[in-house]
């Protein structure tokens, strides 16, 4: 308990093993869906899967690509992230590809190239990709590649925060090629299991109403500790029985959450000061929507945000956690979702909010008012 990797790596997986076993199970068959593993934010779904990744036998080999924090603009952009350019020889020339990427793997005995944050690329394949600026060059040349990789192992392709191409347009919207590409590997040639990893629930509500997706995906919700779990959790860390009634009624289970606790020197001032700097931000988001007024846009469709609408929405919180979707009034229920302040589950089909200090916040914010 000495050091902040300690603790992240330990709470992160601590009471995880039903969520591993079902990736397990996912990648112990045949490929023949997209998986999409969604959940609140900082719930641990990023590091659930590299550790996991990490840790598998070597007849997998992973290709791991990240979005997060990419600014994501131009096909330029996407490209860059979607392949780690291979230096010193690893790749030259295009002919033999495939031949030079399977002997890296079987000679390193590697079972993922996590590590190199994409799909390893030429340069000068690269570079004929922006040339050509074509979409379907990059698909076709990838699905060659998994082709020949999975003759000798089971590739694994993860994309974390696929919602960060959502709205890119290239010649119509990447995304619904991405889909269909993904379609390509799972459904079709069973060649390659792929994750897609978000934390936008308002993404993974427009990817669960995707007619072409209809029968092709399955649905992992990665959440927040439970109560029990977080008990049981704090006991490990000598944190008394007190503390953890504490923990669970004001800072819920987010692991990230829970390790700061576990290492603050003053815990109730660390829950004191991160009620305060909750309900701030909510009240600020508030007071935007009050004095200026503000919209959000559904399917190419602006709709006004009313700060009225929003509270009425807050105050179905008030003494309930959770509210089936239907009891939400849609608009106020996307902006909030927005905000970070709600959290969707279309296939669940609830709202509730994404900590449990959101919902102290907004308990507080609506005392006030009175």
């Amino acid at each position: 308990m000495n050091t902040t990797e300690k603790f992240e790596y330990d709470i992160e997986f601590f009471n995880r093993e039903k969520e591993k076993e079902e990736i397990m199970r996912i990648l112990r068959a045949k490929p023949n869906f997209i998986n999409f593993i969604y959940g609140p934010i900082n719930s641990g779904k990023t590091t659930l899967i590299t550790n996991l990744i990490e840790n598998l036998p070597e007849n997998y080999v992973v290709f791991y690509v990240n979005l997060r924090r990419k600014s994501i603009i131009r096909y330029e952009d996407f490209i860059r992230v979607l392949f780690a350019i291979e230096e010193g020889g690893f790749l030259k020339k295009i002919k033999n590809i495939f031949t030079k990427v399977l002997k890296h793997i079987t000679s390193t005995g590697e079972k993922t190239l996590y590590k190199s944050h994409g799909i390893p690329v030429d340069k000068s394949l690269l570079e004929t990709f922006f040339k050509e600026k074509s979409n379907e060059d990059v698909f076709n040349y990838l699905v060659e590649y998994f082709k020949n990789i999975a003759k000798h192992k089971t590739p694994v392709l993860v994309i974390d925060e696929l919602q960060m191409i959502g709205d890119l347009e290239i010649d119509g919207k990447l995304i619904y090629k991405l889909f269909n590409f993904f379609i390509g590997l799972t459904k079709e040639l069973h060649i390659c299991h792929v994750f897609a990893l978000s934390s936008d629930s308002l993404f993974i509500e427009r990817v669960y109403a995707e007619a072409i997706l209809q029968g092709r995906c399955k649905y992992l919700l990665i959440d927040d500790f439970d109560e029990q779990t977080i008990k049981r959790f704090l006991e490990k860390y000598k944190i008394s029985k007190e503390e953890q009634k504490i923990a669970y009624d004001y800072l819920g289970g987010k692991p990230r959450t829970l390790a700061d606790y576990i290492l603050s020197n003053d815990r109730n001032k660390y829950i004191e000061q991160m009620i305060l700097e909750r309900k701030s931000e909510i009240k600020s988001i508030l007071r935007d929507v009050r004095e200026f007024g503000d919209e959000i846009k559904v399917r190419d469709t602006t709709f006004p945000v009313s700060h009225e609408v929003l509270l009425e929405t807050m105050k179905k919180f008030k003494d309930v956690e959770r509210r089936n979707s239907d009891e939400i009034n849609e608009t106020a229920k996307r902006y909030l979702v927005s905000k970070n302040i709600l959290f969707a589950d279309c296939v669940k089909d609830y709202v509730k909010q994404q900590s449990k200090l959101d919902l102290l916040a907004i308990r507080e914010i609506l005392k006030e008012m009175k």
